[in-house]
C-alpha cells in the first residue's frame, strides 16, 4: 500500500506506485493507494490559497492508469485529522485496510498535528504486524522531483519543465461558455473556458493543442485580463487555429506547449489584431515542428 497526498501524480508518485507494485507481486499480494479527499491542507488551512495541481476526478483517473489493484479514499473530516499517529496505524492500516506492506516517501508525516514520522511509523509497523518501506527520492536529471516543484513551474510558466516532472503533457480541461464575443469581432474567434482547475499556467499567451472529438488542432490560448479593454476577472480562452464550429457547452481539452509572451495591452484594436497574427504565425511554427518530430 503507497500512502500519500499525491497532487499532480507525477513522476516521483509513479515511482512510489511502482514499488508498491513490485513488492505486492513479489509477495503475492494486492495492490493499493491511499490517498485523502479534500486534500488535508484545504480542511486544516481553510483561509490559506491552496492551488491544487489536478482536479479530484483527474487524479483518480491517473492513479487508476498506473496499474494499481485497489483505490482507496479516505474521507478526510475533522474526525480523521484527529486520529493520533498510533490509531492511524493500528485501526486505519492495520485492521480496516489489512497493510502488510506500507510504502511512504522519505517525508511522510502522519497522525495529528502530523505527529508522525517515517522513523514512528515503522516502529508502529512492527507494533501491528506491517512491514514499512521508505521509496527512494525520485529526480531527473539530477532534480527531485516533487508537487511543489511542480506546482512552482507552472506557476511561472514553464510548462516544458513541468511537463517533464509530471512524465506528461501539461493539460487543462473544461466546458466552452460564453464569452463577450470580441475575439471574433476582431478576426480571431476564441472559445472561452470554465474549468474546475485550481491551477493554471502563469498569465500570458500559450502554442497550445486543442483536443476536441478525438481530433487535435493547434491552438493560440490566453490566460489573463485582457488589458487593452480593461478587463479584471481573469478569462481563460483560446483561438483554434483553422477551425469555425460552434463549441458552445462542449469540453475541449488544451495541451500547453510552449509560453510565446506576456500579456501586453494594446493602443487599439489594429495594434491588438497585428500582435495576435504574430502569435497564430508563432504557433503555427512551434506545432507544425512539434508535429513533424
Amino acid at each position: 500500500m503507497a500512502i500519500g497526498n499525491f497532487d499532480g501524480v507525477h513522476l516521483g508518485h509513479r515511482s512510489l506506485f511502482a514499488l508498491a507494485c513490485r513488492r505486492a507481486a513479489e509477495s503475492g499480494l494486492e495492490s493499493a493507494v491511499l490517498t485523502f479527499h479534500p486534500h488535508p491542507l484545504k480542511l486544516l488551512f481553510p483561509s490559506r490559497r491552496i492551488f491544487l495541481i489536478t482536479a479530484f476526478k483527474r487524479k483518480v483517473d491517473l492513479i487508476a492508469s498506473s496499474h494499481i489493484d485497489n483505490l482507496i479514499i479516505a474521507p478526510f473530516d475533522h474526525q480523521f485529522a484527529d486520529l493520533t499517529a498510533d490509531d492511524f496505524a493500528g485501526q486505519v492500516l492495520a485492521r480496516h485496510l489489512g497493510a502488510a506492506i506500507v510504502v511512504v516517501g522519505n517525508n511522510y508525516t502522519f497522525g495529528r498535528n502530523r505527529e508522525g514520522s517515517v522513523a514512528r511509523l515503522c516502529e508502529l509497523g512492527k507494533k501491528y504486524g506491517f512491514r514499512v518501506e521508505i521509496a527512494p527520492q525520485f529526480q531527473l536529471d539530477g532534480e527531485l522531483v516533487s508537487s511543489t516543484k511542480v506546482r512552482e513551474a507552472i506557476m511561472q510558466g514553464e510548462i516544458e519543465r513541468a511537463a517533464r516532472f509530471l512524465g506528461r503533457e501539461c493539460a487543462i480541461s473544461g466546458r466552452v461558455v460564453h464569452g463577450k464575443g470580441r475575439g471574433r469581432g476582431i478576426g480571431f474567434p476564441t472559445a472561452n473556458l470554465v474549468s474546475e482547475v485550481e491551477l493554471y499556467p502563469k498569465e500570458g499567451v500559450y502554442a497550445v493543442w486543442v483536443e476536441h472529438r478525438d481530433q487535435r488542432f493547434m491552438g493560440v490560448m490566453n490566460i489573463g485580463r485582457n488589458p487593452t479593454f480593461a478587463d479584471t476577472g481573469l478569462t481563460v480562452e483560446v483561438h483554434i487555429l483553422d477551425f469555425d464550429e460552434d463549441l458552445y457547452g462542449l469540453e475541449l481539452k488544451i495541451i500547453f506547449v510552449k509560453r510565446l509572451r506576456l500579456e501586453k495591452s494594446c493602443s487599439g484594436i489594429e495594434e491588438l489584431q497585428a500582435l495576435i497574427a504574430g502569435d497564430v504565425a508563432a504557433a503555427r511554427e512551434i506545432l507544425s515542428f512539434t508535429l513533424a518530430t
